[in-house]
């Protein structure tokens, strides 16, 4: 019982961190999309703003199956690169 929910969890941190590399390709995509010269302008705008919603939701379901220890490391960086701005300004 104890190692299928090892399993479970392993797979559940594996699928989010896979969002969360989804989230970075989704902006390839956009710089594509927006490049595209046989797309109307329209297109060029509208489709590239559908990808970056998209891409937030790939940020959000990641974080949240990624799991605490996820969330803690970045808490953990954001406040190391926050003090070291603050430390600059003085």
């Amino acid at each position: 019982m104890k190692n299928t929910h090892i399993i479970f969890s392993l797979t559940k941190r594996l699928i989010g961190v896979i969002f969360l590399v989804l989230n970075y390709l989704c902006y390839g995509l956009m710089v594509s999309l927006a490049a595209d010269t046989d797309l109307s302008a329209t297109e060029r705008v509208v489709y590239p703003v559908l990808v970056y919603a998209l891409s937030w939701v790939f940020v959000i379901v990641g974080i949240y199956l990624a799991g605490p220890e996820l969330i803690a490391k970045f808490k953990e960086y954001f406040i190391l690169v926050k003090s070291k701005l603050l430390k600059n300004d003085k």
